[in-house]
């Protein structure tokens, strides 16, 4: 298994809730691993402490205490440019253009990879390659929101970050922007970059990511990591035929030749077989097509249910 990139370790963070100084704590005791070269999911309901650990990694709030480390050393100021990030809302300064933003970017940051003279060029094609070139002139208050979000994305991508961090990357993105952003987040994990994907949508983990982590009141209750396998290991196989199909069904069922399901559920109209290795959907859909069944739906199950994450995610805190 590759090496932790970043590794969070015991970070606390506590805020006074009220006037009287209660105090609410927002992240408690963290510890979870992104490691290199992967793409992590990092999930949890509003308040579940995502946003606060983001900020943290950044520096814009310091911990009660805990560490943060990049590549096994405390992270340092020089280390924190070579991430990039992409927020969940656009927060780009409205009145420059594309180009400016971008600009005004690698003059913050000065990456290596890139001499002063080569900035113009290095932004030209970034803005080719999110499809915004022809909108190079426009103020950013001018820009749809899935532009937006397309620049957001530039911005956080065009010093060449090693590691990056995705909050809701697909936000006000129409079919074609979407799919945009996946070819873009796949060409990442191409190059090898570490990402961490902040999302709640499970098409995109299923698609995208390597590993899971569940924050659930600040804690780590769910990681693919702590359980020393990857998440595609915990992926079930859903087999779906006409509720006609039932007795039949149950025949194969209780015969010694298919392996047992995992689970066999009878709904109004369909009857739901599950199975946790490929190997043995695959016997159980040759056997169904065999007796000549209706099937309905053959395909692979996020190891994630929303029922799953529901049980992980508990309730959102209110306060």
């Amino acid at each position: 298994m590759s090496s932790a990139h970043l590794e969070i370790k015991q970070l606390k963070k506590v805020y006074d809730r009220d006037l009287f100084k209660r105090k609410q704590v927002v992240v408690n005791d963290l510890n979870c691993r992104f490691l290199e070269g992967q793409c992590t999911a990092l999930m949890g309901h509003n308040g579940a402490g995502k946003t606060t650990t983001i900020r943290m990694i950044f520096g814009l709030i310091n911990p009660d205490s805990g560490e943060i480390l990049y590549r096994g050393k405390r992270l340092t100021t020089a280390d924190k440019r070579l991430i990039g990030y992409m927020p969940e809302t656009n927060k780009l300064p409205v009145n420059l253009t594309c180009e400016e933003i971008l600009l005004h970017h690698l003059r913050v940051f000065r990456p290596a990879h890139l001499k002063p003279r080569d900035y113009k060029a290095a932004i030209e094609e970034k803005l080719k390659e999110i499809e915004l070139w022809d909108h190079r002139k426009k103020k950013v208050g001018k820009l749809s929101k899935g532009m937006g979000r397309r620049l957001s994305w530039a911005q956080a991508t065009l010093h060449k970050p090693e590691l990056i961090i995705l909050d809701e990357p697909m936000s006000g993105l129409d079919p074609l922007g979407y799919r945009l952003m996946v070819n873009l987040i796949n060409k990442l994990r191409q190059d090898k970059v570490t990402i961490i994907l902040c999302t709640h949508e499970l098409w995109s983990i299923e698609q995208l990511c390597d590993q899971v982590h569940i924050l659930n009141h600040g804690k780590l209750v769910y990681s693919t990591l702590d359980l020393g396998q990857e998440k595609d290991d915990h992926v079930s196989h859903l087999l779906t035929v006409s509720a006609t199909s039932g007795a039949v069904v149950e025949k194969l069922a209780s015969g010694t030749s298919l392996p047992k399901p995992s689970d066999i559920k009878v709904h109004n109209h369909r009857v739901e077989i599950t199975l946790s290795q490929y190997s043995d959907a695959l016997k159980w859909l040759q056997a169904c097509t065999s007796e000549g069944l209706l099937v309905m739906e053959f395909r692979k199950l996020s190891p994630l249910s929303e029922s799953r994450l529901i049980t992980y995610f508990g309730e959102e805190k209110t306060a």
